[in-house]
């Protein structure tokens, strides 16, 4: 028994060595003792392949490759001691999290952690840890006692309590059942004892696993000649902790202590440093020199020119993957490379994950990418997830909606969205789906609504039940089938009939087929395997809780775990193939040309998150307590980000491109790695390369670059018209794309799709008259809000009314529906009034309690499908309401009692049909607009005319009355009547309400008709802030003032104080926006809220004016995208239509539409020149 260490830097030939050393035994002797090439897991299949390709003809009988792990399987086979059920990690993590859920009241620290995502798959890497290092419950135990008397360590005393009971749980739980997969090595090092003797080379580890140190250890006893590399410099035999070297020249130090102990022979080092380069090198002298220099302490920079090195910059990680993307496929045409002598290397592949699929899918470049990719987002595992979730929520809506996104279940997707919502709009759930008898639910959107559904309602109605049998009937049975079960195996029995029943392996298999159609080998694999390894975790779920009692809820715990745990492995499936990977991990001794992405500051070398259980300082506790080794820390990781570096920087043969980009997605700004610096110290003149995301313009040789394969190049191709539709000029083969493209069947209807997009201006031109009349006939009927927002924005109008868009109705209360319950509340509240005889200024604070109570009862049950009764925080809301309607039934009590006005009629319609007939504007062409609408409130006061000082055409006949009339808009929040949005058209409703109030009581009544005023009120619940106790009464008096109507009221103290008599010389209302000086006449502050009677008539015919020329315009066919900018407001702020218009104020033809407000006597005079 011997063992011999072969050591050497970067691309001295250790590898080859070890094959060639495996050829040389082989030839002579084809059949004798077992060779062995023990190697890391990811390097195994590369490692098959190097090692035929070394061996003559092929045939080697007796050499063999393996990982530890596969070794320890091959040895368990042929040995024994692998009679126990084999567990994988899968069902270890599952049986974890059970464990954790049943062993909640023995942890301190855990308990609280077990819920959060990713904490099983942490402390499952603990565990493994410590069996790594052969810490097991004695020793944490042992390890808590030496601390107890240490200051400060109580938090670590929890941690190693909760592993102690955590440790000896999954030791009883595979006690006698199962192998543990981190028992293999142990079990391997007992087993070799009874194995051949031979020869064993391992190569490619940097650090052993205690683990894996007892194997060499057992080899060594049993009499194997053990071969091992080191990447390290033969000549130095010490390294300082930041040295790239470090832990190969610790494993050094660690194997040749194994050696004494075991007895074993030390045969002299192999060490492969030659004064004139590493083979690997041999074409590229500036490699060699990068190589030998970066970590040097003295600078010796490369003399000439480095073609083999080169950084190349991006504006952004998309810029970056598509430039070298592109560069692969010019080294590939126009310099012979094959796939599979490029790589793409990075420290972290997550945020490039992405974006290297779709670009190299872009450019069909066939690449294998070396990563054991998550598939918890696959639609089979999502399927498992939300059908168990469906059941144990009760039908929840959520999981039903990923259930139905998976494209699993035979329902398309239109009617899966239809489906979904119908649910959303009535709030659906539970026993609603269980029931045999169709939906016929209802969205009302008026609390009294009674219309009956229309042929298209009922048609979609029924396209839903449809739906939803062929929804729930699978699901039912499902349901059925798990209904009192307590054990795993009906769980997941149910789950793979539920699987059979929606035909998920065919529907799989389906897809397979069409990923390999359309070439996509590696997708369509993956739909392959995962059916596979979906099974397995049910069958080792099953294995994992065995008998044990579980119910719905921890059953999907424990699923949960698994599939978050779940990843797919696949092998390459041809040879030439750009190797995708990471720097940790990735292999590929065939890469001549290497790319290293994302070579930021905090990218290479990696700013590492001090994560897991322990952090430094506690490791150091542990060790030191205990005597014992743990793995390397937060600290040890940071510097082994060196080694990181070393590997980047010589993976390559013949050129290295290291790159970066300057911005991340959201465009924050990211440095260049040190690393970028110190390679331009070591290699001055290496390339520099700019990756832009698009052809540069004017630069024809840069542009050649951007040459490549379809989809990828149309998108080039349309960007290179662009710059000659603005007057550049384009290089002549991209019109020789352009005419590939268009003789190609297969791409033409692409480029014909994209070129429109030339000319394409965010502009909408007039409908044509026909399209017009088909929308709207030759009568136009608008409510006021309507034409508010065509002058607000025209596309607006158009998307509203025209196409009929609307947002998708939800099952909740928001601002809309609680205006509408609050004019209801109030309308039914003054109809029993007047039903009753009362009014509202007489009527007690018990009697309004008891009132509003009966409007509630009346009222809640209608509003929604009953959604104030659905669920506590709904009625936490009705009583909400409650409070707010009895303030405001109180306020409007106290304007009864301290003012003659008084309610003639409540959500008065307007329009065809209706108690007042429609305001008709005639417009051109014959056509005309009918203004309907609904007045929330008309109040009135009928007074001898010549009561009220106003300046009248002729004088009042003796005892002539006059009506005078109030109108009452009700707001959801505080309004203000706003002069200059009157004079733009966005605030029209209030002055029409009273115009065709004015013009429908002049017909009902005898004498003048008059406007005393039109006022908004807000319904709220006032909120009264101070900085100290107050008075009851101060209170109350601030309560009032906060719920005061704003608006305008007629010029005229008369009046006034017929709305508030309580208005006063020296004080102001708390009821109307007025107030009186002591001398009798308005406070300054009144005077925006008083209007003359002239003015009342200048505004009436100034809305007249607008609503004819909104309607002309409408009539025209004008849906503009021209949304309005007033001040700090424009017209996009919550509109619902951004994503359909598109409007972007940066573009060039985006503007908005700048309203500007004249001085409130610049508006009067330009009304007064008016005439209606």
């Amino acid at each position: 028994m011997s063992v011999r260490l072969i050591l050497g830097r970067a691309g001295s030939g250790k590898t080859q060595y070890c094959l060639q050393a495996m050829a040389e035994a082989l030839h002579q002797a084809p059949a004798g003792d077992p060779l062995l090439l023990i190697v890391p897991e990811q390097m195994t299949f590369n490692a098959e392949r190097a090692l035929l390709a070394a061996v003559p003809g092929g045939v080697m009988v007796r050499a063999q490759v393996y990982s530890f792990r596969r070794l320890a399987h091959r040895v368990l086979q042929e040995k024994g001691g692998s009679a126990r059920l084999p567990i994988g990690e899968l069902g270890k993590r599952m049986i974890l999290r059970h464990l954790l859920d049943s062993k909640k009241e023995e942890l301190c620290l855990f308990d609280r952690s077990a819920e959060r995502i990713g904490f099983t798959d942490a402390l499952s890497t603990m565990l493994t840890e410590l069996k790594a290092y052969r810490i097991d419950q004695p020793v944490l135990e042992n390890c808590m006692d030496q601390l107890a008397h240490v200051p400060g360590t109580g938090l670590l005393r929890d941690k190693l309590h909760d592993l102690a009971v955590m440790a000896a749980a999954m030791q009883e739980a595979l006690a006698g059942r199962y192998t543990d997969p981190d028992d293999y090595l142990d079990l391997l090092a007992e087993r070799l004892q009874e194995w051949s003797v031979g020869q064993v080379w391992i190569d490619g580890f940097t650090r052993f696993m205690p683990q894996e140190r007892r194997v060499i250890a057992a080899l060594l006893r049993k009499g194997w000649d053990v071969h091992i590399t080191l990447t390290m410099d033969g000549g130095k035999l010490q390294a300082a902790a930041a040295d790239p070297f470090h832990g190969a020249v610790e494993t050094y130090h660690r194997l040749l202590q194994i050696a004494v102990e075991t007895g074993a022979q030390v045969l002299p080092p192999v060490i492969l440093d030659k004064r004139d380069g590493a083979p690997r090198f041999a074409g590229a002298p500036e490699l060699q020199h990068l190589e030998r220099t970066y970590f040097a302490p003295s600078l010796t920079p490369w003399p000439s020119a480095a073609p083999a090195v080169a950084v190349a910059i991006a504006a952004n990680r998309r810029a970056e993957v598509e430039g070298a993307a592109r560069e692969i496929v010019r080294l590939c045409r126009e310099e012979g490379y094959r796939w599979q002598e490029m790589a793409i290397l990075t420290r972290d592949l997550a945020p490039y994950l992405d974006l290297l699929l779709t670009v190299f899918d872009d450019l069909q470049i066939p690449f294998f990418l070396d990563h054991q990719r998550s598939v918890i987002h696959h639609p089979l595992v999502e399927l498992l997830r939300s059908a168990c979730e469906i059941i144990e929520s009760d039908w929840a809506d959520e999981p039903i909606f990923r259930y139905l996104k998976t494209d699993l279940i035979p329902v398309t997707r239109d009617a899966a969205d239809q489906l979904e919502n119908y649910v959303l709009a009535h709030g659906l759930r539970g026993f609603r789906w269980r029931d045999s008898h169709d939906w016929g639910y209802r969205r009302r959107f008026t609390v009294d609504e009674t219309a009956e559904l229309g042929a298209r309602e009922l048609r979609d109605l029924a396209a839903v039940n449809t739906t939803r049998d062929q929804v729930r009937a699978p699901l039912l049975r499902f349901e059925q089938a798990i209904k009192g079960a307590r054990d795993a195996r009906t769980f997941s029995a149910a789950l793979y009939q539920l699987l059979l029943d929606l035909d998920v392996p065919g529907q799989l298999a389906l897809w397979s087929e069409q990923a390999e159609a359309s070439g996509q080998v590696e997708r369509a694999r993956a739909y392959r395997q995962i059916w596979t390894a979906a099974l397995d975790v049910l069958d080792q779920l099953v294995e994992a809780l065995g008998d044990q009692p579980v119910d719905l809820a921890m059953y999907r715990t424990v699923l949960d775990a698994g599939l978050e745990t779940l990843r797919l492995r696949l092998i390459p499936p041809e040879l030439n193939q750009v190797l995708i990977g990471t720097l940790d991990r990735s292999r590929n001794p065939q890469a001549k040309v290497v790319f290293v992405l994302g070579v930021t500051e905090g990218g290479l070398p990696a700013r590492l998150r001090e994560d897991g259980v322990f952090d430094d300082r506690e490791r150091e506790l542990i060790s030191q307590a205990a005597q014992i080794e743990m793995a390397p820390g937060h600290r040890r990781r940071l510097f082994d980000e060196q080694t990181h570096v070393y590997m980047a920087l010589t993976r390559a043969s013949a050129r290295l491109i290291l790159s970066y980009p300057m911005a991340d997605e959201e465009g924050r700004a990211m440095a260049p790695s040190f690393v970028i610096h110190r390679v331009r110290q070591v290699v001055p003149a290496l390339t520099s390369l700019d990756w832009p995301l698009s052809p540069p313009v004017g630069d024809e040789a840069a542009g050649r670059a951007f040459l490549c394969p379809p989809p990828k190049v149309i998108d080039y191709l349309i960007g290179q018209l662009r710059e000659g539709r603005n007057g550049h000029d384009i290089a002549p083969y991209w019109w020789q794309v352009y005419s590939w493209l268009v003789v190609h069947p297969q791409w033409r209807p692409r480029l014909a799709t994209m070129l429109p997009g030339l000319w394409h201006r965010n502009r909408e031109h007039p409908l044509p008259g026909e399209r017009t009349r088909h929308l709207i006939g030759s009568r136009l009927q608008a409510s006021i809000s309507r034409i508010e927002s065509y002058l607000a924005c025209p596309f607006r109008h158009f998307a509203a009314y025209g196409l009929r868009l609307r947002e998708r109705s939800q099952y909740r209360l928001q601002a809309p529906e609680v205006g509408q319950f609050h004019h209801a509340a109030l309308k039914r509240f003054g109809d029993q009034l007047q039903a009753d005889q009362l009014d509202w200024g007489r009527l007690s604070r018990e009697e309004q309690v008891r009132r509003v109570e009966q409007v509630m009862a009346h009222l809640a049950p209608q509003l929604q499908n009953e959604i104030l009764l659905s669920s506590a925080r709904y009625r936490y809301l009705q009583g909400r309401l409650r409070k707010t309607l009895l303030r405001v039934v109180q306020v409007l009590s106290e304007h009864g009692r301290s003012g003659r006005f008084q309610p003639i009629g409540l959500e008065i319609p307007f329009g065809l049909g209706d108690a007042w007939p429609p305001v008709l504007v005639p417009l051109s062409q014959g056509r005309q607009m009918e203004l309907v609408g609904r007045i929330d409130r008309l109040d009135a006061f009928r007074a001898p005319l010549s009561a009220a000082s106003l300046p009248l055409d002729t004088p009042p006949a003796p005892g002539e009355l006059a009506t005078w009339l109030r109108i009452i808009d009700y707001k959801s929040s505080k309004t203000a009547f706003d002069l200059g949005g009157v004079y733009h058209g966005l605030q029209l409703q209030l002055l029409t309400y009273l115009d065709v109030a004015l013009q429908n009581m002049a017909r009902a009544v005898q004498g003048t008709v008059l406007p005393a005023g039109m006022l908004y009120f807000g319904l709220k619940q006032p909120i009264v802030t101070a900085d100290g106790p107050l008075p009851l009464s101060e209170v109350q008096q601030r309560q009032m003032k906060s719920m005061r109507m704003e608006g305008m009221v007629l010029h005229d103290l008369t009046i006034a104080g017929w709305m508030d008599e309580g208005l006063q010389p020296g004080n102001s209302s708390l009821l109307v926006p007025l107030g009186v000086k002591k001398d009798g006449d308005f406070t300054a502050a009144s005077r925006k809220a008083l209007l003359t009677l002239e003015q009342f008539a200048q505004l009436r015919n100034h809305s007249y004016r607008i609503f004819t020329e909104a309607g002309e315009a409408i009539f025209a066919g004008h849906i503009d995208i021209s949304p309005y900018r007033r001040q700090q407001h424009v017209a996009c702020t919550f509109c619902p239509y951004q994503p359909v218009c598109q409007f972007d104020p940066t573009l060039p033809d985006n503007d908005y539409r700048l309203l500007i407000d004249p001085p409130p006597d610049q508006i009067w005079q330009c009304l007064k020149d008016l005439k209606r």
